[in-house]
C-alpha cells in the first residue's frame, strides 16, 4: 500500500500519525490505542461527512452536466456523469430512462453499437417519456443498420490471453510444472518445475473480491471492478454503487448491505482501497454461515501461523477453506506501513459501528474486540494479496486473489503480472529454465530506466540486480548481440510499426525476438524491445475482456 496523498480524512489521520511518528513521540501500537486515535478526532473529521441519497434534481443536474461533456466530444466524461446521474434517479422516474438513453447516444457515436441496443432496452424498461420515442426508435434502427453492414468492432480480432499451456489438474488456474518454494530473504516463491518458453502463459486466477476506488465508483463495477464500457446499473438503494450486470449487484448484495446507505462515510475512511480489508471480514463472516461465534473461535486460535496455497485443491473449492488459508497467512511489513493497516482498520470499525445494524452483530465486549483485531488482521491480508489496477493518476480497483501474490518481485524479471476484469494473469517475457524462480516487477527493472525506483518499494530488494550493484553495472554483464541481430531487431520493430500485421503477430515478433537473444541479455538494445513486448502483453489482455465484454452484450441483445 503506497502513501499517496489522501483528500479525505483517513488522509489526514496519516499525516498527523506520521508527523508524531517523526517527533519520536511515542506511538502505541495496539488496536485500541489506534481505535482511541481515530475517536480523538472523530467529531472534526468524521462526524460531519453528509451522506448523500436519491434525487431527481441532482440526477438532473448530473444529466446536463454530462450532455455539457458529450457536446464537447469528451465522451469519458460524459459517461461518468451520466452513471452519476442514474446513481441519483429516483425509482420509478423518468431520470433513470433518460441516463440510459443519453448514455446509448455515447456509444452509437463510439461504434458501441451493441452497447447502445443496451441502453435504449433499459431506457424502455424505465420509463422513458413517450414523447421522446420517436428518436430512442430512430437510433435503435441505425443500431441495427451498422452491425447488419459489419460495421461492429466485435469484428476485430484479437489474441486469446488464456494459459497456452497443460495446466495444473489441482490447481486449473496454474501451469502445470509451477510449485512453490522459500527462498532466503524473499520468502515464498513460484519456482519453475520445467522448462517454459516466451509467451507461456502460466496463470489465469479469477479475484475473490474486488473493490473500486471513490474516484472510480461510476466508471467501474463494485463487485468485480470491470468497466464493461462503462455501462453500469446503479444500486437501487444508495448512490455509491454500479455493477456491469444484475449478476454481479445481486452477489455483491450480501456484502454491499454493510456499506450501503453511508458509502460517502466509508468513502472518508478508506485510503487506496483500504475498504478491501472490512469487505473481507464481512466475505469470511458469510462464509461461517454469520456465526461470529465460529469465526473468533478459528481466526483467535489461528491468525499469522502460516498458510500454504499449493496446498488447497480446487479441483473441489470451497471458499471457506480458502478464507482461512487467508487468515492464517503469515507476513512481515516495516513498521510505518503497519502503523497504516492499523490506522485504515480502526477508522473503518469507528465508522462501521456507527451504524445500528453492524453494531449489533458484535453485543459483547470481547466480539468487539475480536471485530477491532480481525479488521486489521483482513486488512494486512487484503494489501499483501490484492492486485491494484493502476493508471497515472491513481488506482482504479483493486482485486483479491490468493496463489497469485507467491510471485516474488526482481528487477530482472522473466515474467508479468496483470491484473485487469476481475482476473490476474502472469505471461513469461523471457525463457524460464527448471529450477529458476518466477519473478515480476513492481515498477523497477533494469530495461525500464522510466519506472519507479527500489527505494521507493516499501521493502529491501534483494534480487540479483540490487545485489550486484547498480543498474549499470549489472547491464555489464550483458554479451555483445551477433552481427545478425541488428537485421532481426530492425524487422521486429516493422513488424510494430506494420498497418497490416494484426496484434497477435506483433507479440510473436517480438516473442521470438526475447526467445532467441535472450542468452545475450541483459543487453541495452534488447531493453527497449522488452519494455514493448510487455506494454503489447497488457494492451492484448485489455482488448481480449473488452471484446469478450462486448460479445456478452451483442448476445444479449439479439
Amino acid at each position: 500500500m503506497d502513501n499517496k496523498k489522501q483528500d479525505n480524512a483517513i488522509g489526514t489521520m496519516v499525516d498527523r500519525l506520521l508527523d508524531l511518528v517523526g517527533k519520536d513521540l511515542q506511538v502505541k501500537t495496539t488496536m485500541a490505542a489506534f481505535r482511541d486515535f481515530v475517536l480523538e478526532q472523530d467529531e472534526e473529521l468524521l462526524s460531519n461527512v453528509k451522506e448523500p441519497v436519491k434525487s431527481n434534481a441532482k440526477a438532473a443536474h448530473f444529466r446536463q452536466e454530462g450532455n455539457h461533456f458529450y457536446l464537447a466530444k469528451r465522451y469519458e466524461k460524459a459517461l461518468e456523469k451520466y452513471n452519476e446521474s442514474i446513481c441519483y434517479a429516483e425509482a420509478g422516474s423518468d431520470q433513470l430512462a433518460m441516463g440510459y438513453a443519453n448514455r446509448s447516444a455515447i456509444y452509437f457515436e463510439q461504434g458501441e453499437f451493441e452497447f447502445a441496443l443496451l441502453n435504449i432496452r433499459l431506457a424502455r424498461d424505465h420509463n422513458y417519456p413517450e414523447k421522446l420515442m420517436g428518436k430512442l426508435s430512430a437510433r435503435e434502427k441505425n443500431c441495427r443498420k451498422k452491425i447488419d453492414e459489419g460495421l461492429a468492432k466485435d469484428n476485430v480480432p484479437c489474441p486469446r490471453m488464456g494459459i497456452n499451456v497443460e495446466v495444473n489438474p489441482k490447481i486449473p488456474f496454474l501451469a502445470k510444472g509451477i510449485g512453490m518454494k522459500q527462498y532466503p530473504g524473499s520468502g515464498r516463491g513460484l519456482v519453475a518445475e520445467r522448462n517454459f518458453k516466451t509467451g507461456d502463459v502460466i496463470l489465469d486466477e479469477k479475484t475473490i473480491l474486488s473493490v473500486v476506488s471513490v474516484a472510480n465508483r461510476y466508471l467501474n463495477c463494485s463487485h468485480c471492478g470491470i468497466s464493461n464500457q462503462h455501462s453500469l446499473i446503479p444500486c437501487p438503494n444508495c448512490v455509491h454503487c454500479m455493477y456491469c450486470s444484475g449478476e454481479c449487484l445481486a452477489e455483491d448484495k450480501p456484502l454491499h448491505r454493510f456499506e450501503c446507505g453511508f458509502g460517502a462515510q466509508i468513502g472518508n475512511v478508506t485510503f487506496n482501497c483500504s475498504n478491501m480489508g472490512h469487505k473481507l471480514f464481512f466475505y469470511g463472516l458469510k462464509l461461517f454461515k454469520n456465526d461470529l461465534n465460529q469465526m473468533m473461535n478459528y481466526c483467535e486460535k489461528n491468525a499469522n501461523t502460516g498458510s500454504d496455497p499449493f496446498t488447497l485443491d480446487y479441483r473441489k473449492y470451497d471458499p471457506l477453506e480458502e478464507f482461512k488459508h487467508f487468515m492464517k497467512s503469515k507476513m512481515t511489513c516495516n513498521p510505518l506501513v503497519e502503523y497504516t493497516f492499523k490506522l485504515c482498520a480502526a477508522a473503518a470499525y469507528v465508522v462501521l459501528m456507527k451504524q445500528p445494524s453492524i453494531r449489533s452483530l458484535f453485543p459483547s465486549k470481547s466480539q468487539k474486540q475480536f471485530f477491532l483485531n480481525c479488521l486489521y488482521n483482513c486488512q494486512r491480508v487484503a494489501a499483501y494479496y490484492a492486485w491494484d489496477n493502476n493508471t497515472p493518476t491513481g488506482i482504479i480497483a483493486a482485486g483479491l486473489t490468493y496463489t497469485a501474490k507467491v510471485i516474488n518481485h526482481s528487477c530482472d524479471p522473466n515474467a508479468m503480472a496483470f491484473y485487469d476484469a476481475d482476473r490476474v494473469k502472469c505471461i513469461l517475457i523471457r525463457p524460464v529454465r527448471k529450477g529458476e524462480q518466477i519473478t515480476y516487477s513492481l515498477g523497477p527493472a533494469w530495461f525500464n530506466p522510466g519506472g519507479q525506483s527500489v527505494s521507493e518499494l516499501s521493502f529491501k530488494c534483494r534480487c540479483p540486480v540490487c545485489r550486484y550493484g547498480s543498474t549499470q553495472e549489472w547491464m555489464s554483464l550483458g554479451k555483445p548481440l551477433p552481427p545478425n541481430a541488428g537485421n532481426d531487431l530492425s524487422m521486429c520493430m516493422a513488424v510494430l510499426i506494420s498497418d497490416t500485421g494484426n496484434d497477435a503477430a506483433k507479440l510473436n515478433a517480438f516473442q521470438q525476438i526475447i526467445q532467441r537473444y535472450d542468452p545475450f541479455l541483459p543487453n541495452m538494445d534488447l531493453s527497449l524491445h522488452l519494455r514493448i513486448y510487455i506494454e503489447k502483453l497488457k494492451d492484448a489482455i485489455v482488448n481480449e475482456n473488452v471484446k469478450l465484454n462486448r460479445a456478452k452484450v451483442a448476445a444479449a441483445v439479439v
